[in-house]
Parts: structure tokens; sequence; C-alpha cells
């Protein structure tokens, strides 16, 4: 399918939209690192959390491949900054850990899976199934945005050491639970409301269905994901068993 690669002032206007609502929320983590005394936990589930909604601009851009550059800009940013310059707002997403080696790991490779998994589907013509990578990426969002904090206050004395990551049974149903909620805030915002409302008429309990199965499998990805590697793993592995679970509705066709 061919894809028209060219750009105009209206995919410019969107860009700048999503760009500076990932700003806002880094700076937003940034006042609670520096005026609140927050702690870098903390800060960095508000950026996993939230950051990522920029993708909700995909359906507006008149050349849909346009939405690819907002989370590469941030990989480029990320990859090329260093913990000795990481400036006021790359501090808030830094783990402990990050100091020591010099990268901001977790967050190049979130941004990473965004712009791969947003390119594959607008690079290819395939804008109108969007919502299968946007479920994806919500479920790393929220899922396994919560997941954390979860585990850590109610299963830290039940943790279990899995390639190299502390995982819980509570931390588990966080993601799910979670996991499953952001899938259904995708497919609602990018299948329902916005064009070209690809799951319009489609039965509820599919969408629920399909919603459940990629918690679930973004769930048993977490659980042996080794360390450091669920923002790739999770997010496309639950995309793919997602697509091929839409086929088999019905609800993706190519």
């Amino acid at each position: 399918m061919q894809v028209d690669l060219s750009i105009n002032l209206w995919d410019i206007f969107v860009y700048f939209i999503a760009l500076v609502y990932a700003v806002i929320v880094l700076a937003v983590a940034d006042l609670g690192r520096r005026k609140m005394n927050f702690g870098s936990d903390f800060t960095r589930k508000i950026v996993h959390l939230f950051a990522g909604a920029a993708i909700w601009t995909v359906p507006y851009y008149a050349h849909p491949w346009v939405a690819t550059l907002v989370a590469l800009t941030f990989v480029i940013m990320l990859g090329l900054t260093n913990t000795e310059r990481f400036g006021r707002f790359f501090a808030a997403m830094a783990r402990p850990e990050d100091l020591e080696h010099g990268s901001v790991r977790g967050p190049f490779w979130y941004a990473v899976s965004i712009t791969i998994l947003t390119g594959l589907f607008t690079f290819t013509g395939y804008a109108n199934l969007y919502f299968i990578p946007a479920a994806a990426i919500h479920i790393m969002m929220l899922g396994d945005g919560m997941s954390a904090p979860i585990g850590m206050k109610y299963g830290s004395n039940y943790c279990r050491n899995i390639f190299g990551s502390k995982r819980s049974l509570h931390g588990c149903i966080g993601l799910f639970v979670f996991g499953f909620l952001g899938a259904l805030i995708a497919f609602w915002w990018f299948g329902l409301l916005s064009p070209p409302q690809p799951l319009l008429g489609v039965a509820l309990t599919d969408i629920v269905f399909l919603a459940l199965i990629g918690a679930f499998s973004a769930t048993l990805v977490e659980l042996v994901s080794p360390k450091g590697t669920d923002n790739i793993l999770l997010p496309f592995a639950s995309c793919a068993i997602m697509l091929v679970a839409g086929m088999s509705f019905g609800l993706v066709i190519f």
C-alpha cells in the first residue's frame, strides 16, 4: 500500500501540540522532583503514565506517518543525552542506576517502542488499525506503570526474583487490571471516537475480550521478561497477540 509521505502545516501544528503535551508532562514531573521533593520513583511514574498519551493526536494528522516524529524526537534526545548533561527534564526520568550507567535506559526504550509501533502502522498505510498498537502502548503506560508501585506497596513481602527482576502477584494483578483499562481507553479513543472509527458497530463483548487478551498476554510477558526489557517486550508482544486475535474476530482486516 502506497503512503503519502508529504507534510503540510496542519501536520506541523498537530506535531507541536503532541510535543508540547509531552514536555508539559516532563515539566510537571520535574516540578514535583525539585519543588515538592518527590522521589525519582514517583516522578518516573508520572512520565510513564502520561507522556505516551501524546499518541492521542495520531488520528488527527493529515498524514499519519508524521506522528512517528514525536516519539522519535525523544528517542534522539534520550539517546544523545548522558547523565552529566541530563538537564532538568531528564533528571525526573532517571533511576538511581541510570546515574551510574550514564543513560536513561527505561524511558529510551519506552520511546523506541512507541516510535516503532506507530511507524509500523502509519508508514505502511494501516493507520486505520492503529487502535491495536495504541492499546499495546496504553497497556505499557498504565499497566506496567502501575504494576511496580502496587507491587512495592502490597507485594513487597511476596516478591520472587525472575530473570533479575522482582515480581509479585500483587504487581501482576495491578498490571492486568490497569492494562485492561488502558486497552479499553485506547479502543474507545482510537476505535470509537476518532476517525475513521474502525470499531464503530463492533460488539462490545468483542472489544472487551480483545482488551482482556492484550492485558493477559502483557502480564505473562512482564512476568518472564529479563530486567530492563519490559518496555520493549511488553508492547510488542501484546500488540502481536491482539493483532492475531483481532483478525480472528474479524476486527482487523488487511
